[in-house]
């Protein structure tokens, strides 16, 4: 099937006519039958206790001829019967036509796979394969250490001895370079893959308009090498599928060092000789991969960007790279847009009280049992009102996210239909709603649980001291997101004296998608 891509975005797709992201409308006709009815059955008792009490129609007209006559028709009692009848009615009315619109006229949902199979992912760029993630070294402090020294454990998340991580199906969008030639490059440092990780609400597609231009601007020119830049959905968010978190550990399958163990095992795939994949490819954009020299494949320069909540994880992933050798990924680049982090740009949380609420396989049957009774509780009386509601309010009008955008905007006028297309996409995929319920019950019992676990503020200051590593923060003057413009700037260039921070004028809390030229621009006088 021919799909046209969007003249101001030549990536981005419309979403196919035959599926709907918003609810449709119910039609007029039936929306009438819908009031009269409600009408009707609300006023059943006081229409039949009129036709009892007038014997025939010139009985009726005399009753009412009197009624207006002694103005008894405007008293308080028939103002507030007829006010209660109205009121009724149109709950009754109200509560039915939405009923009726759930069960008929709903948004579309359809999973990712049968849009891959169908050719009908959002983006040329997309792609849609399933992963198994490799185990992410979590930094900790050591103990009794003068100021306390970094180490990295492995993450066992959800396997004990010898079992294998579960695989999870990742959409992602990836872009290999064209340009081979090597002029008036400004940049020394070129970079052999460029990953990216999205903030929160948003997915790969943010980073959509600007990735082209990133690979072909801080890719490598090197003979025999193609730079790959690479974003994925994070779990939770966008088309990747979202794991059971009412499983063993499931909830930290949306976790930071989940999505950063997803992300290194897309960089080991595309490193892999090319398989079939779903989703269409671009002219000139297959992967590919080379051996320098003879052929003894050498570590590759990598730059890791992060949005928002996403900084965490390319902090997460530029420790783990430097940490393990074997990778052959040397972060040598970590930009972080408008970052989230916690006790720099954001106020530090409380360690977490409640737990997780998950058992072992090895607890008693009375546990067990306990938790699942909890389990189909939380369901019935937290997960699908919460669902209901966020499908009201996403899903409800057509435009939603603009107007929600135009809050991230530093200014609304340069907000595009196809930037809140980008957003609306992922609404259309199956259970998005449980997806961000789960990622946010992960986010509630994830905060530090004892004193030898690293908030963010102290993730930054490790990947700035890395040998070799630059750290760039970028933000917008007027981000109403995450306020960085002040004090928390000042703070930055006191506390951080390693990192480059990069202010752009005007622009609010994604100025990658806001002014992809100045994001461009700023970036490369960065990396001077």
């Amino acid at each position: 099937r021919l799909r046209i891509a969007r003249p101001d975005e030549p990536n981005l797709f419309d979403i196919p006519p035959n599926l709907h992201p918003t609810y449709q409308t119910v039609p007029i006709l039936l929306r009438a039958g819908i009031i009269v009815a409600s009408a009707l059955l609300v006023g059943r008792s006081g229409i039949s206790q009129i036709f009892l009490a007038s014997s025939s129609l010139r009985t009726l007209l005399s009753q009412l001829s009197q009624t207006l006559l002694s103005r008894r028709w405007f008293s308080l009692g028939v103002l507030r019967k007829s006010l209660s009848f109205l009121l009724r009615t149109a709950l009754l009315s109200t509560i039915s036509n939405l009923a009726i619109q759930e069960a008929v006229y709903p948004p579309s949902r359809v999973t990712t796979k049968y849009l891959a199979e169908r050719g009908e992912l959002p983006s040329s760029l997309s792609r849609y394969a399933v992963v198994r993630p490799t185990a992410v070294s979590v930094p900790t402090i050591e103990s009794g250490v003068g100021d306390g020294a970094v180490s990295l454990s492995t993450a066992s998340s959800w396997n004990e001895e010898d079992v294998a991580l579960p695989t999870i199906g990742v959409h992602s969008i990836q872009y290999t370079k064209r340009t081979t030639t090597n002029n008036k490059d400004s940049i020394d440092q070129k970079y052999d893959r460029i990953f990216l990780h999205h903030g929160f609400g948003a997915s790969s597609l943010s980073w959509l308009p600007v990735l082209p231009s990133l690979v072909e601007q801080l890719g490598t020119n090197a003979k025999g090498r193609s730079a790959v830049g690479v974003a994925h959905d994070a779990p939770g968010f966008g088309f990747t599928d979202r794991p059971n978190a009412d499983v063993e550990e499931g909830l930290k399958q949306y976790g930071a060092v989940s999505n950063v163990g997803i992300a290194l095992a897309l960089l080991q795939k595309e490193s892999q000789p090319s398989e079939s994949n779903f989703g269409g490819e671009s002219a000139g954009n297959k992967n590919s991969e080379e051996k320098d020299g003879g052929g003894d494949e050498k570590a590759k320069s990598l730059a890791i960007f992060g949005h928002s909540m996403g900084s965490k994880a390319a902090l997460l992933m530029a420790l783990h790279c430097a940490s393990q050798p074997n990778l052959l990924l040397k972060p040598n680049l970590v930009v972080l847009v408008a970052p989230a982090l916690e006790g720099v740009a954001l106020p530090s949380r409380p360690s977490s009280k409640w737990g997780s609420g998950q058992v072992s396989p090895k607890s008693s049957w009375i546990r067990r049992a306990a938790r699942r009774v909890w389990i189909a509780w939380r369901k019935v009386f937290l997960d699908y009102p919460f669902r209901y509601g966020l499908r009201r309010l996403v899903n409800g009008t057509k435009d939603f996210w603009r107007k929600g955008l135009t809050l991230a905007w530093g200014d609304p006028q340069r907000l595009s239909d196809s930037d809140a297309l980008r957003f609306q996409w992922p609404s259309i995929g199956e259970g998005w709603e449980e997806g961000l319920i789960n990622f946010t019950r992960s986010r509630l019992f994830s905060s530090p649980s004892d004193s030898a676990s690293m908030d963010d503020g102290q993730l930054l200051r490790e990947v700035a001291n890395l040998k070799d590593t630059k750290v760039v923060i970028v933000y917008g003057s007027k981000d109403a997101v995450v306020r960085i413009e002040g004090p928390v700037a000042e703070t930055l260039r006191v506390d951080y004296p390693n990192v480059k921070l990069v202010r752009m004028e005007g622009l609010g809390h994604d100025p990658f998608e806001e002014d992809v030229d100045g994001f461009l621009t700023v970036l490369d006088e960065a990396l001077q």
